[in-house]
């Protein structure tokens, strides 16, 4: 029996040893194994959306979330799917006191919110996030979009995080569980709110989309009336849905979901926009990434502001 317990213990340790291999640079301490491709700055404002799938899908996801935070120097981030509040506010504490940290609905709820981390170094928050268009809930995936008002550089901005019903057969029809229907829908009652409301705003709506803004079926692009009012909108990841797939937000399938709409207010500035392809950098590539943090990679945008 004492052999058996001695033959246990040194697998345990030998396994242990191999996963702390695979996770981290032996040398560094680091899951970095070379830089991300997009880093925020002092000159830009920097910001991100990221589904982070069932958050925490692992135990070790939030070191991960941390690590790529801190390694990021954002100033913005969209969350989708935060299950767990606890790790969510622990999270963010583990950032800093200069973090914000907001999660939609109560904080018993184990459905995936939407939420937000701001960098309060940078920003200065205007009122209680609040979440928009509860009436439509069926069209949002029960996920009514969240909507935070906030001063960068003394420019009023307005953030909107959404998360479209997923899945689908691409084809859209008129039915009230269609979900390229329910994606439609989401999207004329989320324009009309702006027009309406946020006319002379500058408003950044991000999150997951849950389809691609570059279908060449436009008769199945559930997203014409922001595309097609160009006086108006313009996605700034367009060019990344038109590219390579080796760029897109969501390898697993492989297409590009994740979008960032800006409004007209802030078409004059100049912009990057870039899929942050963290599991290119990361120890072990995509395998590690969706095993301890998601199946969505994020998307960035850096916008300089006009003097």
């Amino acid at each position: 029996m004492l052999n058996i317990k001695i033959i246990l213990l040194l697998f345990l340790l030998i396994s242990c040893s191999k996963e702390s291999n695979y996770i981290f640079d032996p040398g560094t301490g680091s899951i970095f194994n070379n830089s991300i491709n997009f880093s925020g700055d002092d000159s830009t404002l920097d910001v991100i959306t990221w589904n982070i799938e069932n958050y925490p899908k692992n135990d070790l996801t939030s070191y991960y979330v941390k690590e790529i935070i801190d390694s990021l120097n954002i100033d913005f981030i969209a969350l989708q799917e935060i299950s767990d509040n606890e790790a969510f506010s622990s999270l963010s504490v583990s950032l800093g006191n200069h973090w914000y940290s907001y999660r939609s609905d109560s904080p018993s709820s184990e459905w995936g919110e939407l939420a937000f981390l701001i960098n309060q170094n940078e920003f200065e928050i205007i009122g209680t996030p609040y979440t928009i268009l509860n009436s439509y809930e069926h069209e949002f995936a029960y996920r009514p979009p969240l909507v935070i008002e906030c001063s960068y550089q003394n420019q009023s901005l307005v953030f909107i995080n959404v998360h479209y019903k997923c899945c689908g057969d691409g084809i859209l029809n008129d039915s009230y569980w269609d979900e390229e229907n329910r994606r439609l829908q989401a999207s004329h009652y989320l324009k009309n709110y702006i027009d309406t409301y946020l006319s002379n705003d500058k408003v950044i709506v991000l999150g997951d989309f849950n389809d691609d803004i570059a279908e060449y079926e436009n008769d199945n692009n559930v997203f014409l009336n922001f595309i097609n009012d160009t006086d108006n909108y313009y996605f700034a990841d367009y060019q990344i849905a038109t590219s390579s797939n080796q760029f897109w937000s969501y390898p697993s399938w492989p297409s590009h979901i994740d979008h960032i709409l800006i409004t007209n207010e802030l078409m004059s500035n100049v912009f990057e926009t870039k899929t942050v392809l963290i599991d290119n950098s990361l120890i072990g590539s995509f395998t590690t990434y969706n095993n301890y943090i998601s199946d969505h990679r994020p998307v960035g945008i850096k916008l300089l502001f006009n003097p």
